[in-house]
């Protein structure tokens, strides 16, 4: 059985988030530790295989950070503000997931499961933060592959890497929205990701596209 380990200090609604959960992943077990007593999963018998770190918890992060990537193990950072000045340097380590205060229990496990099978998870509010840390790391300069988007699905990956909706996609390009509807679809099949989201990270950190907008991305109701 798999072990999840949580820190983060006790409320009634982490209390009520851990039952839910515990409920819901019958093949885990889940163990939540606090600024007092996480020194504990250092320890073997207390490793979990997968870390979900409230950042706003007293701990020493960095070095808990060192210690379960040198074992293997997946980490989830968890933040309740977007102005947490340590986010761009946690974005560069690329870890497992970044979740955001007040995900709802079905996202948390959605989250957990899409972490579990092997694929990172980033909450779409923390998108925008993510992208401009690639920017600011790259030199913007737009290189782009052969043969995988015909040049109007270029066109709108660009629009939803500047975080525009479907409908001022089309008013942009001229196009319907269903026409949007259509090269989104496909662009996410092409490129052989789940959701908007994943597109614009990919595009900016590979340099296809560059990021100038603020604006957060939101998940594709089409996929």
């Amino acid at each position: 059985m798999n072990n999840i380990a949580l820190i983060k200090e006790a409320t009634i609604l982490r209390d009520g988030i851990v039952s839910v959960l515990q409920e819901r992943l019958s093949n885990y077990t889940i163990i939540t530790y606090n600024s007092m007593n996480y020194p504990l999963l250092f320890q073997k018998e207390h490793m979990a295989d997968l870390l979900i770190i409230d950042i706003n918890t007293d701990i020493d992060l960095g070095k808990l950070l060192e210690y379960y990537a040198g074992n293997h193990k997946k980490v989830v950072i968890w933040t309740s503000t977007l102005e947490n000045v340590q986010l761009a340097d946690l974005f560069k380590l690329d870890l497992d997931g970044y979740f955001y205060n007040g995900m709802e229990t079905t996202e948390i496990l959605f989250a957990i499961e899409t972490i579990m099978a092997g694929d990172q998870y980033i909450h779409p509010k923390l998108s925008p933060i993510l992208l401009n840390s690639y920017v600011r790391l790259s030199h913007n300069k737009i290189e782009r592959p052969i043969g995988i988007l015909s040049e109007r699905e270029w066109e709108v990956l660009e629009q939803i890497v500047q975080g525009n909706s479907n409908c001022n996609i089309g008013e942009n390009l001229f196009i319907s929205t269903t026409t949007v509807n259509n090269h989104v679809r496909s662009i996410l099949k092409k490129l052989q990701v789940k959701d908007r989201t994943s597109a614009a990270l990919l595009a900016v950190t590979n340099n296809w596209c560059v990021c100038n907008s603020s604006k957060t991305f939101h998940k594709s109701k089409l996929g």
